[in-house]
């Protein structure tokens, strides 16, 4: 199983900030047919061909999409969502964890305790992902790979964690953790060269723009990918926050 992850954050309208953690999990051989599938049905199916895909770049028309023409830039974007729809729905799964960092700082001060909001999505994201296997493949669970895109904030508290469990996990003859013991790394890789990557940074991007709530181009792709592809989504607000951590109130630590 190999899980891809990529990171995104954006203001909204009441000044509150989001932070998202989106990517895909899937079994090793579906992501073997994926690689070569998205250079040929996204990445290369019209011309000019792209060598790789990233939103911020790509709706700037900065970069390797210099010179690019409107028309397209956005069959771009929608040659991916259409191949992303076309995967078979049982084979992967789209993970999306989005966090209010605003409204966390508020319960903070108020006595809250809530964790860095890093580790936050990156647990609840890796968890699903977990999850999902195993209801999907309870017979048949593979070792993990987590990948990150390069420089990811996400990857470091998770990466550190796990190292803490392998060492816990050495001195034991068998697996006793079956969620860390069964995670064989945790790592970055370059973007422009990992389709995965690509297919997650479409996926936080588009989440990110929805939190914006600004009236422009791809404003509701988030609803549509939520249409289209199976997917676990998470999205901790004030209430959802404050219920979620009601037992972890402390006046005491009230600022």
């Amino acid at each position: 199983m190999k899980c891809y992850f990529d990171g995104s954050k954006v203001s909204g309208p009441d000044g509150h900030w989001w932070l998202t953690l989106a990517g895909f999990t899937a079994r090793d051989d579906f992501w073997n047919r994926f690689e070569k599938e998205w250079n040929s049905e996204v990445l290369h199916k019209r011309e000019p061909h792209a060598p790789y895909l990233h939103m911020t770049d790509l709706l700037t028309g900065n970069k390797v999409f210099t010179g690019w023409a409107v028309e397209r830039r956005q069959a771009l974007v929608m040659d991916a969502l259409d191949y992303l729809q076309s995967c078979p729905k049982l084979a992967f799964e789209a993970v999306v964890c989005t966090i209010d960092t605003t409204a966390r700082e508020k319960l903070l001060e108020e006595g809250y305790e809530i964790t860095d909001p890093h580790v936050v999505c990156g647990q609840c994201a890796l968890g699903d992902a977990f999850s999902w296997c195993y209801e999907h493949y309870p017979e048949g669970i593979e070792l993990a790979h987590v990948y990150f895109d390069r420089s990811e904030r996400f990857m470091h508290p998770l990466h550190e964690q796990w190292q803490r469990k392998k060492k816990e996990e050495r001195s034991s003859t068998v697996i006793t953790d079956c969620f860390w013991g069964l995670i064989m790394g945790v790592d970055d890789c370059e973007m422009d060269k990992t389709p995965a990557l690509q297919a997650a940074d479409l996926l936080a991007w588009a989440t990110s723009r929805q939190h914006s709530k600004i009236e422009r181009p791809y404003l509701y792709l988030a609803e549509i990918m939520k249409k289209v592809i199976p997917h676990s989504w998470f999205t901790l607000d004030e209430n959802t926050l404050r219920s979620v951590h009601k037992n972890d109130f402390d006046p005491e630590r009230a600022e």
